[in-house]
């Protein structure tokens, strides 16, 4: 069987698959390409990285470079799944952000209200000394 290297690429770093794994055609070496893909995701996520500029290329046992799979496919497919619930869920967390932007500025000018208030009680109090 075939020998199919998956060298790790995000952004400007490279990790090269030294090992290789063994695989019956290039459809095979694709989708556990996509399958590593996706167990990645999460991961990426939780160490607060961008799997969007992550990337696999695919070399056969020559080191020739056969296809690049970049993680963004594994949100595309997705998107193809569910696109109204994304699109829901997307709206959602946007009113979301607006709402939580617009509740922070008022606690903020509220905040300001109170210390100018404060400042001028402090004067008036200390005109009465």
């Amino acid at each position: 069987m075939p020998r199919f290297f998956f060298d790790f690429l995000e952004a400007d770093e490279r990790i090269p698959d030294h090992e290789g794994m063994e695989f019956a055609d290039v459809e095979q070496a694709y989708l556990e390409a996509f399958h590593g893909a996706q167990e990645m995701w999460a991961a990426l996520l939780k160490q607060r990285r961008d799997p969007r500029r992550c990337r696999f290329e695919v070399r056969d046992g020559d080191r020739n470079l056969l296809f690049i799979l970049p993680f963004q496919e594994v949100l595309d497919c997705c998107r193809d799944r569910a696109p109204v619930m994304l699109h829901k869920t997307l709206d959602q967390v946007c009113a979301t952000a607006n709402y939580a932007k617009r509740v922070k500025d008022e606690l903020h000018d509220e905040f300001a209200s109170m210390r100018a208030t404060l400042k001028q009680s402090r004067a008036l109090l200390l005109e009465k000394v």
